[in-house]
């Protein structure tokens, strides 16, 4: 009987990275969520969709966070990151190294936030210059809970200049370093360091004067009454 010759055992076949095509960047085959900066700034030039999408998602939330310290509890406050992001995404081909990104986007929230604060004061110089009706009384029944102190912190805030202001929110609210501070307002660290010595002395002259602020200065370890 005619001997049958083995069968061929079959090599397994490793599987194997997908190869780029022909003048295509390998960057292009990473996945959308570990692309860098750098990365997004050129594909939202090329015009990707997707790229403007990703960095609303990676940056949405300090925006508003930038904002929200600077005006508060604001009602305006989604117009502004709004407008923060339509500023970030016509301009951002300007930025030219990837590593400058979250500052100069930090950058435009914070310029944001300035211009609507002297959008307002010129508002509110109009208004009282057309009005001259006698305006109603405040309440005066007392509501010392922290609610109402947030409000009188960004009462007395709104006293400051623009620019110390924010200053004195990113610095004490947000929390952010000097070197940070100086960044995203755009100035040197010395005109900043002067932005927060005259802010600090404003506000806490300003907080003197409310028994609710100064009952709250009273607890803390970094102003005091005494000052």
């Amino acid at each position: 009987m005619p001997q049958v010759p083995p069968l061929p055992i079959a090599t397994p076949v490793k599987p194997t990275s997908p190869q780029p095509a022909p003048g295509r960047n390998v960057v292009s085959l990473l996945p959308q969520s570990e692309r860098s900066d750098g990365e997004l700034v050129h594909a939202i030039a090329a015009g990707e969709p997707w790229a403007a999408a990703m960095l609303l998602d990676r940056y949405g939330p300090l925006v508003e966070r930038l904002i929200r310290r600077v005006m508060g509890h604001d009602p305006e406050l989604e117009d502004l990151v709004h407008d923060a992001f339509a500023t970030i995404l016509t301009s951002i081909h300007q930025v030219r190294d990837g590593q400058a990104v979250k500052g100069w986007i930090s950058s435009v929230a914070v310029h944001t936030a300035h211009r609507a604060i002297r959008r307002r004061r010129l508002s509110r110089w109009l208004f009282f210059w057309q009005h001259d009706e006698e305006l109603p009384e405040p309440s005066s029944v007392p509501a010392h809970g922290p609610r109402e102190a947030l409000r009188r912190v960004y009462a007395a805030l709104d006293e400051l200049s623009a620019e110390d202001r924010i200053a004195f929110t990113l610095r004490f609210v947000e929390e952010m370093p000097l070197e940070d501070v100086a960044s995203a307002c755009g100035v040197s660290l010395a005109t900043v360091k002067r932005r927060l010595a005259r802010a600090e002395q404003r506000f806490t002259a300003l907080a003197k004067r409310d028994p609710v602020l100064r009952g709250w200065m009273e607890e803390g370890d970094r102003w005091t009454t005494n000052q």
